[in-house]
């Protein structure tokens, strides 16, 4: 009867990970990215999973992300999100919340300058992704009690929304 239980107990458990997905990384600078930099301009791609790439880019002062399939990257007109650039601008890394094998959100560390007084935030930005079309979904300030855990908790409610239409 105890091992019944017990594996009845340990069947619930996988389940319950399969249901919220995985969560797999991958860099955000590095020799798997690919530099297109030109005069003034930090331009670089990393790979993502299931065929996904990040494309980051820092003009110095603004700074944007776009993330999409590989084949449609060099076809989208607008970034995914843009802002004004501070500190170290992007994490080392990026988060991907999967279903099925496919990306539905994205976690990355990132630095901004906000306000009037322009002081710097960092916080763990969040990201929807439906397809070929991906959105800022939500941020998490980096000082905030267990901000890694809410992070992940926001990602996995992205990954179950859609981005706007527009």
């Amino acid at each position: 009867m105890r091992l019944m239980i017990a594996f009845a107990s340990a069947l619930a458990m996988a389940g319950a990970g399969a249901a919220s997905g995985q969560t797999p990384f991958t860099p955000a600078t590095g020799p798997a990215c690919k530099d297109e930099s030109g005069d003034g301009l930090s331009v670089w791609t990393c790979p993502g999973p299931a065929g996904y790439v990040i494309r980051f880019a820092d003009e110095g002062n603004i700074v944007s992300l776009t993330i999409a399939p590989r084949r449609s990257i060099e076809k989208l007109v607008k970034p995914t999100a843009q802002w004004r650039g501070a500190g170290q601008v992007f994490g080392d890394k990026v988060q991907w919340i999967m279903r099925s094998g496919v990306p539905k959100a994205a976690v990355i560390r990132t630095w901004s300058r906000v306000g009037d007084d322009e002081r710097d935030v960092q916080e763990l930005s969040v990201f929807a992704i439906n397809g070929e079309k991906a959105c800022l979904f939500d941020a998490v300030e980096i000082h905030t009690d267990k901000a890694n855990k809410a992070a992940l908790a926001r990602a996995e409610q992205a990954a179950n929304s859609r981005c706007p239409g527009k």
